[in-house]
């Protein structure tokens, strides 16, 4: 899979709030609203895409899920630096968790609380700077995407820091353990532990197996995230797909938004 997908999810807020949100922040920045459109995910989606379309910032908002209090916003032209942050400060201070994957490469999110980032998380944090500016076609790189070895601890992921979004029964260090840290950060976290001593074959033989198990997709993986924090449903996270892939009827209404 090649492509790039960001999502954000707005917590304890309508479609419409999210919606005013958004035209605040391009109000702002003196950018004319080139698209409002209401109706079927497909066909929202649709025009949003559309080529012909005189927008450099374009957004799907979908109605919650019934069991999640979580709308979420398909963020389908470039990307905006800080966005989240500004939703998060304009709506009260909400929980604004974003999702992200760009290609096979890396895969991550992002928490905006109180109108400031609280967490963030790259699965690569070593890949995710020219990636994620390769699949956003930014000219300029992001302030907030590591580019030196001293910030790539900052991108681990704490679950600890928003326990009280996590569903009943969910621990934040079985969440890190099992969906954020297979892969880059358990080599990373390897390397500092001393090797096999020759001739401990036990220990080799279960190295070679972490080895094996250490490819992760990173699709799937932004999938366990959103169905983790139940950001969808308990059962249910269709974002992590090309948007064109996900069915009507499972998206349901939507709101197609876009700024020039």
């Amino acid at each position: 899979m090649s492509t790039s997908i960001t999502v954000l999810h707005v917590h304890r807020h309508t479609p419409e709030e999210v919606e005013h949100a958004l035209a605040a922040v391009f109000a702002r920045e003196e950018r004319a609203r080139a698209l409002r459109l209401e109706g079927t995910y497909a066909a929202v989606l649709a025009r949003a895409i559309d080529p012909e379309l005189a927008a450099s910032y374009a957004y799907v908002i979908l109605r919650p899920h019934l069991a999640a209090r979580w709308t979420p916003v398909l963020e389908l032209g470039n990307r905006t630096e800080g966005l989240d942050v500004e939703i998060s400060r304009l709506l009260g201070g909400c929980a604004v968790f974003t999702t992200f994957v760009y290609g096979d490469v890396v895969s991550g999110y992002r928490l905006a609380r109180r109108g400031a980032v609280v967490d963030h998380y790259a699965s690569d944090p070593t890949a995710l700077h020219d990636t994620a500016q390769d699949a956003a076609e930014q000219a300029e790189p992001s302030a907030s995407e590591p580019s030196e070895p001293a910030q790539l601890e900052a991108w681990r992921g704490h679950p600890e820091r928003f326990a009280d979004l996590l569903p009943p029964g969910t621990a934040p260090e079985e969440f890190a353990r099992v969906v954020l840290r297979p892969g880059w950060w358990d080599e990373h976290d390897a390397a500092a532990t001393p090797a096999p001593a020759p001739g401990d074959d036990e220990a080799s033989t279960a190295a070679e197996v972490d080895d094996a198990e250490g490819i992760v997709d990173e699709t799937d993986r932004m999938r366990c995230i959103g169905l983790a924090i139940e950001l969808w449903g308990p059962s249910e996270y269709p974002f992590a797909q090309d948007p064109e892939e996900i069915p009507n009827k499972v998206a349901g209404p939507a709101i197609a938004v876009a700024y020039a």
